[in-house]
């Protein structure tokens, strides 16, 4: 039977040959392959590290977007790098369309976001959702209570420790 922890799998599969293939078509011997398929330098950049984004949400639906999507920039940025040492051309415009399709993939998977807010809280303003988001608000420090009984006042009393262990662990 089909769960939906299969396509979990599935993804990160995809995502480990993805990542791959990516490697290879960016670091080996490979450059300028992109033309046999139509496509400039940008838009396969655009398109590679947009891809590997989309297949990323899949595999990782615990992570959150917003993470995923620096991990994917950053990547990019490493690619990039990598490409120095590699005896290719390194360029911020590549790294600039690597995060223009991070940017289209992240910005299509916000609009599910969009949707349920819409439906859930659709009269409310965003600062009004926001404070109502449990994960944004902000924990008052809570001062222990005490206990203004004889326990406690002989508690703070300079009292020995086996005083205070036998009033805890009475005799049976």
């Amino acid at each position: 039977m089909l769960k939906p922890i299969h396509f979990v799998f599935a993804a990160r599969a995809t995502l480990a040959l993805g990542s791959l293939a990516v490697a290879i078509l960016t670091l080996g011997p490979f450059q300028g392959a992109e033309r046999a398929v139509g496509l400039s330098d940008k838009a396969a950049h655009a398109i590679a590290f947009g891809g590997l984004l989309a297949v990323s949400f899949l595999a990782f639906p615990r992570m959150r977007r917003n993470d995923l999507a620096i991990a994917a920039i950053v990547l990019g940025a490493g690619v990039e790098v990598a490409q120095l040492f590699g005896g290719r051309s390194a360029s911020v415009f590549d790294w600039l369309a690597d995060a223009a399709g991070i940017a289209v993939i992240h910005g299509a998977s916000m609009i599910e976001t969009i949707r349920k807010m819409t439906r859930e809280q659709g009269d409310l303003t965003f600062a009004q959702i926001s404070a109502r988001n449990r994960r944004r608000r902000r924990r008052a420090p809570v001062a222990p209570k005490r206990r203004e009984t004889e326990a406690a006042v002989l508690l703070d009393d300079a009292s020995s420790f086996a005083q205070r262990a036998a009033r805890h662990f009475p005799v049976r």
